[in-house]
């Protein structure tokens, strides 16, 4: 039953590109402060539902986190993260100090002033969570983030993300295609298709986290589905 507080309420949503129909009527209901996964295969709309979830929120009042790190190279981690907030804190000391804690948080504080090319593939994308997360936004929206990571790195990006999100209460907006990556990381789910040529929502639930059989009843569950969408 999903009833734990609508953050943001989408309806009646049409979007085509040219002669193709992406969103028809679209209706949807996200959460608060919970971890939202987006989840269906590649090509059914789910990065063009986060932009339309993105449109919705306050450009001041967003972050985001993308497949690539997207850091600018010739600045070390802490350089990467105050190029962002300049406009956002004015307060040199306040502005330090969200650095410093996301650096923290993303257990990079010993690479502070190290620039990209000394990080690993991992830890380049904890340097991009760490500036989503230093931005002090109500919303971090993450657009299959964990692309191209091994499965321990992932784990460790997995833990992170869920940590940050209990620890600040922020409200995340998470696409992925990954099933176990959803079900190990979610509160509620969403799962696209666009089986009757446009997107759709086919199924949403809420996830216990402390229900650890139920996780893994999920991840066949949710795995069926994609394949039968």
């Amino acid at each position: 039953m999903i009833n734990k507080g609508i953050v943001l309420k989408l309806e009646n949503i049409s979007l085509s590109y040219n002669n193709l129909t992406v969103f028809k009527n679209f209706n949807a209901e996200f959460h608060l402060n919970k971890i939202n996964i987006i989840l269906g295969s590649s090509g059914c709309g789910k990065t063009s539902l986060l932009n339309i979830i993105s449109s919705k929120i306050n450009k001041n009042d967003k972050a985001f986190v993308y497949q690539e790190p997207r850091l600018l190279n010739f600045f070390n981690s802490y350089k990467n993260i105050e190029y962002v907030l300049k406009n956002r804190i004015k307060d040199k000391n306040k502005r330090d100090e969200k650095i410093k804690l996301s650096l923290k948080m993303t257990g990079l504080i010993n690479n502070i002033y190290s620039k990209p090319n000394e990080l690993s593939g991992g830890m380049k994308q904890r340097l991009s969570i760490a500036r989503a997360l230093a931005c002090d936004s109500s919303f971090i929206l993450m657009d299959e983030p964990l692309q191209g990571q091994d499965i321990k790195r992932k784990k460790e990006l997995l833990d992170i993300i869920k940590n940050i999100q209990l620890k600040t209460n922020k409200t995340l907006f998470y696409v992925t295609h990954d099933v176990s990556e959803a079900v190990m990381l979610g509160d509620y789910i969403y799962i696209l298709s666009n089986k009757n040529n446009y997107t759709s929502i086919i199924f949403k639930t809420y996830i216990d986290n402390n229900d650890l059989n139920k996780k893994n009843n999920f991840i066949s569950e949710f795995t069926d589905i994609l394949i039968n969408n």
